[in-house]
């Protein structure tokens, strides 16, 4: 028999609209094979295999999602935690060193679900997306005693810095700031306002929110770009896997659930997160 809660692809029916003998063989080798390979896999699959594999960037917020969980795992892990407890699966967390490297991953089929990404219309080009996870924009970010930014301009006069391969990197530039610092990790962007290597970071708001409650001092500024989605990218094939993220993406928006993880993660920081651009 298929493992308990195993939903399998219906390849052929016998005649009366049962499965054949056969039939049923063939599909439960396939879910074996899929399970063995650890590549590609659809929610079947996946379920079958009782793992699903989490791309996360290397220096990812541990308030966004901690690789190593703990009481505290991070925001959008606990919503991916809730969705494999569900699902009576575990989730296995691949870490990507750059940015980048989550899609080629992804595409690659080194993992399922890309978490903590934004959705945009270059990257559908490739892969597909869920439901929102929350909304999102990129802040102009100081740290105390300088003040905060208030237009582009005065932000095209910084040394600003952002994390290469990332969105905010690509708004600062199209936003017309030239002296921009491209690091590979967010400890080391941090360290360099500190040090007044850089006068002023881009940032997603989320982050900002997170980040401002460990590092006292960050002030955000003038908003860079576009108001935008944070979701979760699968590959455009793994259209069982999207409907269900989508749909419990649905209900915990619906649940108190919600609010206590924003209160939790975002503190008195949660409505500016939720709010779009100002």
């Amino acid at each position: 028999m298929p493992p308990r809660g195993t939903r399998l692809r219906p390849y052929n029916r016998a005649p009366e609209g049962r499965w054949t003998v056969r039939t049923l063989l063939i599909a439960i080798t396939v879910a074996a094979a899929a399970s063995a390979s650890g590549g590609p896999a659809d929610l079947p699959e996946i379920e079958a295999r009782g793992v699903l594999r989490i791309i996360v960037a290397a220096d990812e917020s541990a308030g966004t999602f901690n690789p190593k969980g703990g009481p505290n795992p991070g925001f959008e892990r606990e919503l991916v935690e809730t969705f494999a407890h569900l699902h009576g699966i575990r989730i296995e967390v691949v870490v990507a060193k750059t940015m980048p490297e989550r899609l080629t991953s992804l595409l690659a089929g080194r993992g399922d679900v890309v978490v903590a990404i934004f959705d945009t219309a270059e990257r559908r080009k490739q892969v597909a997306f869920t439901s929102e996870v929350m909304p999102t924009y990129s802040v102009a970010v100081t740290l105390a005693p300088r003040p905060p930014i208030k237009t582009l301009d005065e932000l095209r006069r910084e040394k600003v810095g952002v994390i290469r391969g990332a969105v905010p990197a690509e708004e600062a530039a199209a936003a017309g700031v030239t002296s921009l610092r491209r690091f590979e990790s967010s400890p080391e962007m941090y360290a360099a306002l500190r040090a007044g290597e850089i006068t002023a970071l881009v940032l997603p708001i989320s982050e900002f929110a997170l980040a401002s409650k460990s590092s006292r001092g960050l002030q955000a500024g003038v908003t860079v770009g576009e108001s935008g989605s944070v979701a979760w990218a699968v590959r455009k094939e793994d259209t069982a896997l999207r409907a269900a993220l989508d749909e419990h993406l649905a209900n915990m928006h619906r649940s108190a659930s919600w609010n206590l993880l924003l209160v939790k993660y975002f503190g008195e920081q949660a409505p500016v997160v939720l709010g779009r651009r100002r």
